[in-house]
């Protein structure tokens, strides 16, 4: 088998994930306003705090909210001039 065969295999196993709208809903406007609420104290480390803690909650959904560069820009500004994380890799 090829490389091309192995992936169409792993691909054909996986199972179709449900996204719970009814979950993000709920959630969403909570970790808006905690995102807010670490954005004010001006603490770079409760900032990403809030947005891992997010990521994990939406990867758990089964879907990012379409607001979540709010997430990735709050991110940004909390950091050092030049310095860049992605929300993926905290």
């Amino acid at each position: 088998m090829g490389i091309i065969d192995d992936a169409l295999a792993r691909v054909g196993q996986a199972q179709p994930r449900r996204i719970d709208y009814a979950r993000m809903n709920k959630v969403f406007p909570r970790q808006k306003a905690a995102l807010t609420r670490a954005k004010k104290t001006g603490d770079p480390e409760r900032i990403a705090k809030v947005c891992k803690d997010a990521v994990v909650v939406w990867d758990e959904i089964g879907a990012w909210p379409d607001d979540w560069a709010l997430f990735q820009v709050a991110l940004n500004d909390a950091l050092p001039f030049r310095q860049y994380l992605d929300l993926r890799d905290l």
